[in-house]
């Protein structure tokens, strides 16, 4: 297998190797990754589970540009056994929120951006609504404010 090395130290992502490439077209580059954890724990029961049950469908997530061009990660999450419960569970990433389209890197690199830019401007040259846009600058900007009032 190929070792893409500076591809996953480019994503920057924890416990991820990309473990291969696609160029699609002359804007996007699709990484595809994968977890270096070789367990994870059960969110019922908490117990570290070992037991890989299945590992599903990529799924596409945005992540920020490389080289001018959108980046994309291909990401197929694994469901675990639990061995205590004998539930199954599909592992949690610290780099995702669950439920998003796009990486925690990706958010904060808009919002760094829609601080110094118009909203209108970032979403326009990112391929979003405004809406979009803006909802991820005012998360951001309550997560910075939360952070800045625990530090105190």
């Amino acid at each position: 297998m190929p070792d893409y090395h500076l591809l996953t130290e480019l994503v920057g992502l924890p416990h991820v190797q990309v473990t291969h490439y696609q160029l699609v077209g002359g804007e996007r580059l699709n990484l595809f990754v994968a977890s270096t954890l070789p367990a994870a724990i059960c969110p019922d029961c908490q117990p570290v589970s070992l037991a890989v049950h299945e590992t599903g469908e990529p799924h596409f997530l945005r992540a920020r540009s490389l080289w001018q061009r959108r980046c994309w990660l291909g990401y197929a999450p694994r469901r675990f056994k639990c061995t205590s419960c004998s539930d199954t569970f599909v592992e949690r990433v610290v780099w995702r929120e669950p439920g998003l389209g796009y990486t925690q890197r990706y958010e904060q690199s808009l919002y760094e951006r829609m601080r110094r830019e118009p909203v209108a401007h970032v979403a326009r040259s990112e391929g979003r609504t405004e809406e979009a846009a803006q909802g991820i600058f005012e998360r951001w900007a309550k997560k910075v404010s939360f952070g800045a009032a625990t530090r105190a």
